[in-house]
């Protein structure tokens, strides 16, 4: 490199001094030369001969044309070194951009696995319990931080008694909160309700609401913030996620909205259909189990208890002048005799026991694991447990006026193991309704059950 800059300044030389000696050689331009040396020789400070003043006047022009000629090297090495930086900016911005288009795509590969992992997880079983434990699961990990971990609750809206109700949580349980059950038109469920969209809150008290017992707050950690995340499905919210999350979470959040919203949509559409399964199997006015789904039950129940040798009973309830309430007062008012019988019909048993609509104001209860009442390690018996529904309801209605001071009427059938093992759910069901036309015919407001000597027992 140093060979070719010395040989490139030998040629500058060299075409500097054939230029100069050019000059000097023209004789017109010698003689215009002479007639400049003759009319500044007075104005010069030193005296000179004519061939002096040509060899002082090439040097100064080789000094000028080599002040020139470096002044334009030096421009064009700076122009070069210019060009140089700005190529290496732009090949290093080049890179960056590949860099983060590279961190780009694997950011949304990796999203993209998350959501088809998270697809696959609430697909695999309809169970609506299930689904709600796979969504708050999902919804914990996609949310944590290596600094905390995130607390999730799900609460869904019960259509019955029109309350937000919490269903499960992550980290957490129902005695976190302040309540079980909220009013929709309470915050932060009311805004989030009121907007469709998830909100975010530095902390639960910025959210407008005292969610927590203050006594339980201390549970969360790290996890201070708080993500309202309305699960929404054709413009109807169906629950409400609480994330209790790191405040690096929140920070993030809005960088990443459209694959949270993504996600948020996965799950409102996986509690659509556990709820829709749910729905399906219940009757939509009592909101306890339809006829179709509790016979399916039945048999599955009686096979069970054959391969365990366990009794099952079956209680068949009809409410008592039930007719006069619809031609007096309406289907309406029907309609809420109806959902109220059901409730205590639901309070009255366990939770291991099925309470379905047999047909018009007719129920039917199934009590697995449980007999007359003298077996060992069973609940009090089926005698028992109709006479507590049929007190509750006469409980419920006593005092009021025609035709709402009702009562129920109550057939009740034990399946032991081994002498009944014949039976199967159409047997089963028959003897329980016999019973119950006993119970009508002969007073009504009473139980009667079926036993294994010839006649019925009532219980008044």
């Amino acid at each position: 490199m140093g060979f070719i800059k010395g040989l490139l300044w030998l040629m500058v030389a060299v075409v500097l001094i054939v230029l100069a000696m050019y000059l000097t050689g023209n004789y017109e331009l010698a003689d215009r030369l002479a007639g400049i040396f003759l009319a500044i020789q007075p104005w010069l400070p030193v005296t000179l001969n004519f061939d002096q003043f040509l060899v002082v006047l090439t040097v100064l022009c080789f000094i000028l044309v080599s002040i020139s000629l470096s002044a334009c090297a030096g421009m064009l090495m700076l122009m070069g070194t210019r060009l140089s930086v700005a190529r290496q900016k732009q090949f290093g911005q080049a890179a960056a951009a590949k860099r983060e288009i590279d961190h780009i795509k694997q950011d949304q590969h990796s999203r993209y696995e998350q959501l088809t992992a998270l697809s696959h997880t609430l697909t695999k079983r309809l169970d609506k319990r299930v689904i709600v434990q796979a969504v708050i699961e999902a919804t914990s990990r996609l949310m944590s931080v290596p600094q905390a971990n995130s607390i999730v609750s799900c609460w869904i809206l019960n259509f019955e008694t029109d309350t937000i109700r919490f269903e499960m949580g992550h980290y957490c349980n129902d005695t976190l909160f302040a309540q079980r059950e909220f009013q929709p038109t309470e915050p932060p469920f009311s805004r989030a309700m009121a907007t469709q969209k998830s909100l975010t809150f530095a902390s639960w008290q910025d959210a407008g609401a005292n969610l927590l017992k203050p006594e339980k707050a201390a549970q969360l950690g790290a996890a201070t913030g708080l993500i309202v995340v309305p699960l929404v499905i054709e413009n109807s919210v169906l629950g409400v996620l609480l994330v209790s999350c790191h405040p690096d979470v929140l920070k993030s959040y809005e960088e990443q909205k459209p694959f949270y919203e993504t996600m948020w949509g996965e799950l409102a559409l996986a509690l659509a259909i556990a709820i829709q399964g749910e729905v399906a199997i219940l009757d939509r006015l009592t909101g306890v189990h339809n006829r179709e789904y509790f016979m399916k039950r039945l048999i599955q129940e009686i096979e069970r208890a054959n391969r365990f040798q366990l009794p099952i009973s079956l209680l068949m309830v009809d409410i008592d002048n039930f007719k006069a309430v619809n031609d007096t007062l309406g289907h309406p008012q029907g309609d809420a005799v109806l959902r109220i019988v059901s409730k205590l019909l639901k309070r009255e048993i366990r939770a291991i026991d099925l309470a379905g609509r047999y047909g018009g104001e007719e129920f039917i209860v199934l009590l697995p694991e449980t007999g007359y009442g003298e077996e060992t390690n069973t609940a009090s018996g089926a005698l028992v447990v109709a006479e507590r529904v049929r007190k509750s309801v006469d409980d419920e209605f006593h005092g009021m006026l025609k035709p709402l001071n009702l009562t129920v009427s109550i057939g009740v059938c034990v399946r032991r193991f081994p002498e009944d093992k014949e039976w199967d759910f159409k047997e089963l069901v028959r003897l329980a309704d016999e019973q119950l036309y006993k119970a009508k015919t002969s007073g009504k407001n009473k139980v009667c059950v079926h036993l294994p000597e010839k006649n019925a027992q009532a219980v008044s």
